[in-house]
């Protein structure tokens, strides 16, 4: 089974950090969009978008024998249960999890 996922790292121009993970590999546009108008994002949109940076690190996960499998449902779910039982090892740091693509952009 194989997840893909990403790490989402909005910074305010306070340096306070919010980190969310996004099902999928979300290109710039997806995650303009995301910020625009999903509930998820709304703590972070209250302060504004202004001045924001945002960071964005695309993993895929390689579980299990059957790597080919691309699992998809309540994965991210999984991953911040992980991350809370586990908060000195994070599911991103494992070393059956790949990093694939970074990019970041400013509002």
């Amino acid at each position: 089974m194989s997840l893909l996922f990403s790490q989402v790292t909005l910074r305010r121009e306070d340096g306070v950090d919010t980190v969310l993970y996004e099902s999928g590999n979300p290109d710039e546009y997806d995650m303009r969009e995301l910020l625009k108008s999903e509930d998820r994002y709304a703590a972070v949109r209250s302060f504004g978008l202004n001045g924001l940076t945002i960071q964005v690190q695309h993993y895929r996960f390689l579980g299990g024998s059957s790597r080919d499998w691309l699992a998809e449902d309540e994965h991210i779910a999984l991953m911040e249960a992980y991350n809370e039982i586990a908060p000195n090892a994070l599911f991103t740091q494992r070393d059956d999890v790949e990093r694939l693509e970074y990019y970041e952009f400013y509002m």
